[in-house]
């Protein structure tokens, strides 16, 4: 079931009614048999998988909640410290082999799930150099929907719960709602358990506020969706593997950036006003990236919630990590400042971004996506000194060295996003190449004139609104605007925009979410 589907908007609807009819202290059981309808309707006998994963989390957090509590109680225990000592080790070492069987349990889901067919044809591959063929194929890829989102999310709850944030949830039921809560479970954002828990179980009164604003995030969602990205993807999709050169290669990997930017976070911009229907807030996954000064910069406002995940569930481990301060103590000691400074930050981010790529797809491809970024961060560090003194020579600053930073950042980016759209690595390195031949034009691509001009005045209207933004004039968080007069003109003109230049009817299909892959 597709959130742009008629069928979903007649889904929320009736749930919305239901919703709001029943009690307050029940409606997260509403929210959770809307979302199991949601699920099955949307990837029938695969959700078995959901069902394993969130019976396993539930009793792995129950068990580690035990433990945390046996670890608790030893305080005003009347055992000897030396007892105490000991059986504070036992029970530590317990909860250690407990969070890793769940986390690898969770682990070796999205593994079957989504990389065994990865894994399986370069097994054969390698077994092939030395002339063993096993003849194990696998016929079908099993991607149940929002695997690699509700698997992070169980892992989440499983170690914060080994943290002792929170005691594990003692209801089975609850902890599926987390999981499986429908408009997150597609594309995100990636939530905590004890801040979603607050306001799915507690009371949630009808907020006319609430749906004001989650209209406008609705509009305004659909707009990039609909007018920008699907319109961008038609010309990029007749673009990419098509071995064509010059000006057609560079707008076809300008128009991909624009087109997945607008469709992911129009896609979060949906599901985050959806949510706010039923007057459930989702957490911030985008900041206006294409005004970011650094890569870095870029990472911190693009597709926050997974980030942030990387950084609490991966960077910080591997910071805390045995492995990690022998390096650093090495370093230190053996090598200058600036340079142990760089080695102790690239370390672990060195695993951030194998992460980051494995992430996103089962292929080469994207493990090569995620160390462009990493190699792009880490030769940005270590030349930093002399790109400053560049800047102090030329006496390049205010709006002139912002402006310079980011064109050069969005370059880099668009490098990235090319490569995350090509087939091949190999299609990938053609395109680049190709950049210096001699180019087709942008017209009759799938794209006219007035395709251009659509794309143009509505990028401008998104970059207008990003502008006011930066600059704290309007908040999209808090509405378009206050003023019912402004926002009647605001709703008018997105509505009719979509209406008349949104890519849908006869002859066009609504393009299929790319992180709904995901």
């Amino acid at each position: 079931m597709s959130i742009l589907s008629f069928s979903f908007l007649v889904f929320v609807l009736g749930l919305l009614v239901v919703y709001y009819i029943i009690p307050s202290k029940h409606r997260w059981i509403v929210l959770l048999i809307g979302s199991i309808i949601f699920y099955y309707l949307s990837s029938k006998k695969l959700i078995v998988f959901i069902i394993l994963s969130t019976i396993i989390t539930y009793l792995i957090g129950l068990s580690l909640s035990k433990y945390n509590k046996k670890i608790s109680d030893l305080k005003s225990s009347k055992l000897k410290e030396e007892k105490k000592n000991e059986l504070k080790e036992k029970y530590k070492k317990d909860k250690k082999r407990i969070v890793i069987l769940g986390v690898c349990f969770n682990i070796l889901g999205i593994i079957v799930t989504k990389y065994s067919g990865f894994l399986i044809e370069n097994i054969n591959n390698l077994l092939g150099l030395v002339n063993i063929d096993l003849g194990f194929t696998i016929s079908k890829i099993l991607l149940p929907l929002g695997v690699s989102y509700y698997t992070l999310e169980a892992i989440s709850y499983i170690v914060d719960i080994y943290r002792s944030k929170y005691e594990g949830e003692k209801n089975i039921f609850k902890v599926a709602l987390y999981l499986w809560y429908f408009p997150k479970i597609t594309e995100g954002p990636f939530t905590r358990f004890n801040e979603l828990s607050k306001n799915f179980f507690e009371d949630n009164k009808l907020k006319i506020n609430n749906i004001i604003i989650g209209l406008d995030l609705i509009i305004y969602g659909l707009f990039k969706k609909m007018v920008i990205a699907d319109r961008a993807g038609i010309f990029v999709n007749q673009i990419f593997g098509s071995n064509m050169g010059g000006i057609t290669v560079v707008g076809a990997m300008i128009l991909y950036t624009i087109q997945i930017y607008a469709e992911f976070s129009g896609c979060i911009d949906i599901i985050r006003g959806v949510s706010l229907l039923f007057s459930i807030p989702l957490p911030l996954n985008f900041k206006r990236p294409f005004f970011s000064k650094s890569i870095q910069e870029f990472w911190q406002r693009w597709h926050i919630s997974l980030g942030a995940w990387i950084k609490e569930y991966v960077f910080y481990p591997v910071s805390l990590s045995k492995m990690n301060t022998k390096v650093s103590k090495f370093s230190r000691e053996k090598l200058k400042p600036f340079l142990a400074k760089f080695i102790m930050v690239a370390f672990p981010l060195l695993f951030v971004w194998i992460v980051n790529g494995i992430w996103h797809g089962a292929s080469f491809k994207y493990l090569l996506y995620g160390m462009y970024y990493y190699l792009v961060m880490m030769i940005g560090l270590l030349i930093k000194p002399v790109t400053d003194w560049i800047v102090k020579k030329l006496k390049i600053q205010g709006n002139l060295l912002k402006g310079l930073q980011i064109i050069r950042t969005c370059i880099l980016v668009i490098i990235g996003m090319t490569l995350f759209r090509a087939s091949t690595i190999s299609e990938f390195g053609t395109m680049l190449v190709n950049i210096f031949h001699k180019g087709n034009g942008l017209l009759n691509h799938g794209l006219v004139r007035i395709d251009f001009i659509i794309l143009i005045i509505s990028n401008l209207f998104i970059l207008l609104v990003g502008i006011l933004e930066e600059k704290n004039k309007i908040n999209i968080e808090k509405g378009f605007t206050n003023n019912p007069i402004v926002r009647s003109i605001v709703y008018t003109i997105l509505i009719c925009t979509i209406i008349m230049f949104g890519i849908y009817g006869e002859g066009y299909n609504a393009a299929d979410f790319i992180y709904g892959a995901f």
